[in-house]
């Protein structure tokens, strides 16, 4: 489960510049759902996504990921907790471009803190997963959009995180793509997979279980 208690996120805190990003956010989700984040451009959504990746900090409040407070604890930590807990997916796709879509998807393997072998042989299974196991000897920068986003959505779910996490997943692709990867998302939700996808798209929202929104640093629908 996921639980934020009053979390406040603040910019270049005590400067001129200062800006509250989020204004005390109580969010719960629980394990297995299918939720959506939207709001305006500025509102706080990736701040919001950030933390929730535990890319980035904050000041004041508690998140809980299961049974582990995420606040003030080591960077190594917060690098497990990203590597093995959380899988995500960037609307630029945030690929190697270089690589072959079998080595992007084994990247996180390689990060891992546990000892794991066959790597090819799971990143394989994602592919598969994702249906382009065909495309493994490919180098990324020969691939469309969609099959740019299906490979990371692959190096998303390679080591089998309990929550993925969408930033505008569909933002770069097609209306047709946009839908056959959100289709992909809800066949990982069946298997029980958590899944957290900040959108402007009223219609990919409409499809998730929940939709919260936010607005000004606020949560005012959930």
């Amino acid at each position: 489960m996921i639980k934020l208690t009053n979390i406040q996120k603040i910019y270049n805190p005590k400067k001129a510049n200062e800006f509250e990003a989020l204004k005390g956010i109580n969010i719960e989700i629980e394990e297995g759902e299918m939720v959506a984040v939207i709001g305006k451009s500025g509102a706080g959504k990736s701040t919001l996504l950030h933390i929730l990746a535990c890319i980035d900090n904050y000041q004041n409040g508690e998140y809980h990921i299961d049974d582990t407070l995420v606040k003030k604890i080591s960077e190594k930590q917060y690098a497990q907790i990203r590597n093995e807990k959380i899988g995500l997916v960037m609307q630029d796709f945030a690929l190697v471009e270089d690589f072959t879509t079998i080595e992007n998807v084994m990247i996180p393997l390689s990060f891992s803190k546990k000892k794991i072998k066959n790597k090819k042989e799971i990143a394989f299974k994602a592919l598969n997963a994702v249906g382009i196991e065909e495309l493994a000897k490919k180098p990324v920068n020969k691939l469309s959009g969609g099959q740019k986003q299906r490979v990371a959505i692959a190096r998303a779910i390679v080591n089998e995180p309990s929550m993925i996490l969408a930033d505008e997943p569909t933002g770069a692709l097609d209306t047709k793509t946009g839908q056959e990867i959100i289709q992909l998302f809800k066949d990982l939700n069946e298997q029980g997979k958590t899944i957290i996808i900040v959108t402007h798209d009223p219609k990919i929202a409409e499809q998730c279980d929940r939709i919260i929104e936010i607005s000004d640093g606020n949560i005012i629908g959930n």
